[in-house]
């Protein structure tokens, strides 16, 4: 669940279903925080807190080589939480199937 700025629960969230194929990604990009769930496949995680990425505009590939201060491979029936305004990118490293939730 996610919490409300005075820390009451519940909110609202919006629920998305994710298919994608090996080899597909999304470059780097922040927003609210969010949860995925990976129901099928593996997918590669680069994140990093905004404030680490001040002023720093030469970003690809920087970002998942150099920048990024977290990695992680997701495996099928993970679920991971991007906190609030983290940049960060994902590979799929084999088909994925997924759900994400956002904070409406």
């Amino acid at each position: 669940a996610f919490p409300r700025e005075n820390g009451t629960f519940p909110i609202a969230k919006k629920f998305t279903l994710t298919i994608a194929s090996e080899g597909f990604g999304i470059g780097m990009h922040k927003h609210n925080a969010a949860m995925f769930m990976l129901l099928v496949g593996k997918k590669k995680w680069y994140m990093s807190a905004s404030e680490d990425l001040e002023g720093v505009v030469d970003t690809h590939p920087r970002f998942y080589r150099d920048l990024s201060s977290h990695k992680c491979i997701q495996q099928a029936g993970e679920v991971l939480f991007v906190p609030n305004e983290w940049y960060h990118e994902i590979f799929n490293l084999e088909y994925t199937l997924g759900i994400q939730a956002l904070p409406e």
